[in-house]
């Protein structure tokens, strides 16, 4: 958490702010660098703040990884 008197601007200076999943379906390249051609592997890229996120996914039955990329692309 920030100190009171340090500006939020500092906290989030150097991370990427995460792109809306609108429109997902119609992207052809993922990921911030566009290095990931399928939503898998992009979901499988997380790192850092963010790696709680293929945890989570490896976590799932393999019907259930397939449901939400199902969903994923509907979007």
């Amino acid at each position: 958490m920030a100190h009171p008197e340090t500006p939020i601007t500092q906290n989030t200076a150097n991370k990427l702010r995460t792109v809306p999943l609108w429109g997902l379906r119609t992207k052809s390249r993922l990921m911030h660098d566009l290095a990931s051609l399928t939503l898998e592997d992009a979901i499988r890229r997380h790192r850092g703040e963010a790696r709680h996120v293929t945890t989570r996914f490896r976590a799932l039955t393999a019907a259930q990884q397939q449901q939400l990329i199902v969903f994923l692309r509907s979007l």
